[in-house]
């Protein structure tokens, strides 16, 4: 494994190491730490549910719910006329 500059204090350390032997930051060999990785990551998931919940939110809107109102104010449609000259 390659020697890498520590990200906090610039002590040498393993690619490998979890945490810094000199001031104990994680992840030295690292540009950011876990925790600043662990927050991106839980940002970007948030930020894709939130655009899922928007786009299905707009799309019943716009296309499931007019068609509810079309069913539910349409009149009842009489019977055709052959059909009720036959019943009698």
């Amino acid at each position: 494994m390659s020697l890498v500059p520590c990200r906090a204090c610039g002590h040498k350390v393993d690619t490998s190491a979890l945490t810094c032997p000199e001031c104990g930051a994680t992840d030295p060999g690292h540009k950011i730490s876990r925790q600043q990785r662990n927050a991106i990551g839980f940002f970007v998931q948030l930020a894709v549910i939130l655009a899922l919940l928007s786009w299905g939110s707009w799309y019943v809107w716009n296309t499931v719910i007019p068609k509810a109102r079309e069913l539910i104010t349409k009149p009842a449609q009489e019977a055709p006329a052959a059909s009720r000259q036959s019943a009698q």
